[in-house]
């Protein structure tokens, strides 16, 4: 383990074991829809919590020296934590998924473990009833909670669509991969689909009221343009990633902005001078345009202003030497092509001299001609050469003095 990551999971522990020991967690290995993965890692995160634990999320890469499993649990001791939680989701057909969710409890001298197992569904409301998460809470806590699995009279919505293999979202969430089934006792049923290849998606939705039998859904997908339109109150705020702000942020584009991307949440930060920068979830849908207005609410603290005014100067700066950087390529393409051009006349002054040279007897007016000619060639070139280097040193200039300031 290198010394900066060391020193990361470090402070990490530390700032842990302010109240009590963390609780580390590696990444989720899963080949199962990122966004049903992401629900089981929010779901099992808030579990630890209630059940007063601190989890804190970390990568393999701080355990860089480790070759296995073995050597990590005995590092994450070494360094203090109070357990190590890892978790594997593996697909198991079309509609279900293999889970098992691991805890090394470090304290002491030996790994006592919290192992669970198991198949649950893969759509996320059978999940929530099969009560694996409880049971997983139970292991937690060491207290037998009896869970009765009470299946319901539910209607079983089964879903196609063309093409295949598209993500397929019951009220907003995804649930499946096309064609899948899933059950919902809800009375009205929003069901919406989409496939996407790079920045271009394919979607389709609609809305049906499951009855006592199978429903059956068939979903033609449409190129879609849906994206969230973001407004805000005062206007021009600037539209960033939703991770905190530093020097290196770069922002979308300012409000009224026009957020596209894959149908779902999603969160994105929103910065104006002069106002707390806040933190807003979104709903992209999967065919129709959606406007979200956000009140901004003024900064008070004189702490916070004088940060967001560092934050300011130094994106400032920043743009300052990108624009420099950018502005180089002007003088480095104009200073190349002159270098070129003197490079042609100098090709010509060479020919006309070896011209006069194989017939050195030629006098006369066209004799001396050529001489100046050959003479106002030279000069040409050298004219074009010391041009042309001094905007290639121009150009040199203003990207080192821009690379200096933005990094």
């Amino acid at each position: 383990m290198d010394t900066s990551k060391k020193l990361i999971l470090f402070i990490t522990l530390i700032f842990g074991l302010a109240n009590s020991a963390p609780l580390l967690m590696l990444p989720l290995e899963s080949d199962i829809d990122n966004n049903i993965s992401a629900l089981w890692e929010n779901s099992i995160m808030q579990v630890l919590k209630e059940a007063a634990f601190e989890p804190e999320k970390i990568n393999m890469d701080y355990f860089s020296e480790c070759e296995n499993i073995e050597c990590v649990v005995s590092s994450a001791r070494a360094a203090g934590a109070q357990g190590l939680f890892r978790g594997r989701f593996k697909a198991e057909g079309k509609d279900s998924v293999s889970i098992r969710i691991r805890i090394d409890w470090l304290a002491g001298n030996t790994n006592p473990q919290t192992d669970i197992q198991g198949t649950v569904p893969l759509a996320w409301d059978e999940v929530i009833k099969s009560g694996i998460i409880l049971k997983l809470l139970s292991g937690i806590t060491g207290k037998n909670i009896d869970i009765q699995y009470a299946k319901e009279r539910n209607t079983i919505i089964e879903v196609m669509t063309n093409p295949e293999n598209a993500v397929v979202m019951l009220n907003g969430n995804a649930v499946c991969q096309s064609p899948c089934s899933f059950s919902d006792s809800s009375s009205t049923a929003q069901i919406s689909a989409y496939w996407h290849s790079g920045e271009n998606i394919w979607a389709a939705k609609t809305t049906i009221k499951p009855g006592k039998d199978t429903a059956k859904v068939f979903l033609e997908l449409k190129r879609s343009f849906a994206r969230t339109e973001i407004r805000t109150n005062p206007d021009k705020a600037q539209v960033f990633p939703a991770e905190i702000l530093d020097v290196n942020s770069r922002a979308f584009g300012k409000t009224p902005y026009n957020l596209s991307g894959l149908p779902g949440q999603t969160q994105v930060r929103l910065f104006h001078e002069g106002y707390n920068d806040t933190l807003i979830n979104l709903n992209i849908d999967a065919m129709e345009k959606q406007i979200q207005f956000v009140q901004l609410t003024p900064i008070t603290d004189p702490q916070k202003i004088s940060e967001q005014n560092l934050f300011i100067k130094s994106q400032n700066k920043r743009n300052i030497g990108l624009g420099l950087m950018g502005g180089s390529l002007g003088p480095l393409a104009a200073g190349i092509v002159l270098c070129v051009f003197a490079q042609n006349d100098y090709k010509k002054a060479k020919d006309i001299k070896e011209e006069l040279n194989a017939f050195p007897s030629l006098g006369g007016k066209n004799f001396q001609a050529k001489v100046n000619e050959n003479h106002k060639a030279v000069k040409d070139g050298n004219r074009k050469m010391a041009v042309g280097g001094g905007l290639i040193g121009l150009s040199l200039l203003l990207a080192g003095v821009g690379f200096s300031i933005s990094f």
